[in-house]
Parts: structure tokens; C-alpha cells; sequence
């Protein structure tokens, strides 16, 4: 069966993305162009301007999809949900730092987050991404521990983001046990959360 014009179109996009983070990756923003986007992904520069207008619409939508692919509660809490309560919030913090990709956030984030600073459009898009993460793990949190309108959940998520974002870039220097730090983790959020922790 043919492919829909949809269907062809999301793998066209699909084929871009994978361009712009691997040049991302490799030079970083400031080095990144259309042109060399468009070359990478094997297209013309037209074509890929007929999906993306501009660098900083591909790249808010880079943002997106990392978004999409990274905050999604079914790996977050994949295997939780068959072990005790009080083990499942280590589980979802271990499967944030051990996820296949944190080691591509560590530069994504450091380029966006660069070309934000001289950027509004990709300064916006960095602020909805943080909104959104915000409000998505005091939810899960939230739901974990059954007290989803707790205003301390909010306070603790306000630590634990940037405390995520910084060891994406720290990890290989640091070499911390992921099961270590995801315990240690769980044990301060329970603790603060006043719930306390069994079995450690």
C-alpha cells in the first residue's frame, strides 16, 4: 500500500531531524545552517524549507520532539508499577538518568540553550519545554505519592530539574552509580514529601 502524503511527510520530517541533531551534535548551533541541514538530510534546500520555513522553526520542533520522546510517563514508570509504592519513584528516577537519550540532551540542550540567549523564538520554545517538564513531573510525583495538589511537589520538582539538566552534562565526569544516585534521589524527594522510605 502506498504511503499517505501524511505518512510521507512525517518521514520526511523525521529524516530531517535526524540531520539537524547529528550536525547539532557534531558542530554545535552556531555552525548549523539550512543549507547543511538540507545537504545532510539528502534534500533540497527548498524541500526542507517547504517543511521548515526557517532554523528556528526546525529547531523549536527538535525541541518538541525531544519533549514528546523524553517526557512520556509509559517509560518513566515502565516496570514501577508491579513494585512497592515506596520503590516506584526510585524507579522513575532511574529510568530518567539511565535513558537512551540523555547523552544527546547534554549537547542539545547546551546548543539551544546557547542560541536562545540571542534568540526569542528558540528562547519561547525553551521556556514552553521547561513549563511543560515542570508540570509533568509534579504530576507524576504527584501521582506517586497520591497527593497530586501538594504545593512541596512544585518546590521539589524546582530542584530536580535543574539538577537533571546539570548531570546530563556532569555524568561521564562524575561516574556516578545511576541506581545510587536514583536511590539517593528517591530518599531526599520521600524525605521532603514527609513520606520516608522502607528497604533502604
Amino acid at each position: 500500500m502506498k504511503p499517505t502524503r501524511e505518512q510521507q511527510n512525517k518521514a520526511k520530517k523525521d529524516e530531517i531531524s535526524k540531520a539537524a541533531m547529528a550536525l547539532l551534535i557534531q558542530g554545535g548551533g552556531e555552525n548549523l545552517s539550512m543549507r547543511k541541514i538540507a545537504e545532510k538530510a539528502g534534500i533540497s534546500l527548498g524541500n526542507l524549507q517547504y517543511h521548515y520555513k526557517t532554523k528556528e522553526d526546525l529547531l523549536t520542533a527538535l525541541l518538541n520532539e525531544f519533549l514528546d520522546q523524553y517526557l512520556n510517563e509509559n517509560w518513566m514508570l515502565e516496570g514501577s508499577r508491579h513494585i512497592p509504592n515506596d520503590r516506584q519513584l526510585e524507579q522513575m528516577f532511574w529510568g530518567i538518568v539511565t535513558h537512551d537519550s540523555f547523552e544527546d540532551c547534554s549537547v542539545v540542550f547546551k546548543e539551544l540553550w546557547a542560541l536562545s540567549q540571542r534568540n526569542e523564538e528558540i528562547e519561547k520554545a525553551l521556556m514552553i519545554y521547561y513549563k511543560k517538564t515542570h508540570s509533568f513531573l509534579c504530576d507524576t510525583i504527584g501521582q506517586l505519592h497520591g497527593r497530586v495538589d501538594d504545593p512541596r511537589i512544585s518546590r521539589v520538582v524546582d530542584i530536580l530539574i535543574p539538577f537533571f539538566e546539570g548531570y546530563c552534562i556532569t555524568k561521564k565526569a562524575l561516574s556516578s552509580d545511576p541506581a545510587l544516585l536514583a536511590r539517593d534521589l528517591s530518599m531526599i524527594t520521600n524525605s521532603y514529601l514527609g513520606e520516608g522510605i522502607k528497604d533502604v
